[in-house]
């Protein structure tokens, strides 16, 4: 298995919806407002109306549940899912409150992404299961998505 370049992408935030301290931990729903998707074999934007359903616990990490849609440059609509982690510490929380980002790595901010469409362009995404991090810069949130590839030369893609 290795990973491959598939798409980068920001995200605007619209809205936050802080629906409060719940038995479960903070619960957080974050608008998504748009962004940016470019790649080799993705390039478009995120519509508006997605959502980030964010839990986070007493020691800051936070569980995502993500989902947005797509619209690429030739008019294609993509359903983009992805849950993963993100840690909020002291030293995190202190820079993006001062309006600086971070670099990736310095936390634990990954998701693990999955796709649905039904545009034939584009339906080898339907099958495709990726990886990526995610870092914070000045209030923007901004992601590398990696496919995941089998090595084994006797597998055939659905692409």
């Amino acid at each position: 298995m290795k990973l491959v370049p598939l798409v980068e992408f920001d995200s605007e935030i619209s809205d936050l919806q802080q629906v409060g301290d719940t038995p479960f931990g903070n619960r957080k729903i974050y608008i998504v407002g748009g962004g940016r998707f470019w790649g080799e074999r993705i390039n478009g934007i995120a519509l508006p109306g997605g959502g980030d359903w964010v839990l986070v616990n007493q020691e800051g990490l936070a569980r995502l549940d993500v989902r947005k849609t797509i619209k690429t440059n030739d008019g294609a609509l993509i359903n983009m899912s992805y849950q993963g982690y993100y840690q909020y510490d002291a030293d995190i929380m202190k820079k993006l409150e001062a309006g600086k980002g971070y670099n990736f790595g310095d936390t634990l901010f990954q998701v693990q992404a999955q796709f649905e469409t039904g545009d034939p362009a584009y339906s080898w995404l339907n099958t495709t299961l990726a990886v990526g991090e995610a870092k914070e810069n000045g209030g923007n949130i901004y992601y590398r998505i990696y496919e995941m590839v089998s090595d084994n030369s006797h597998f055939v893609s659905a692409a």
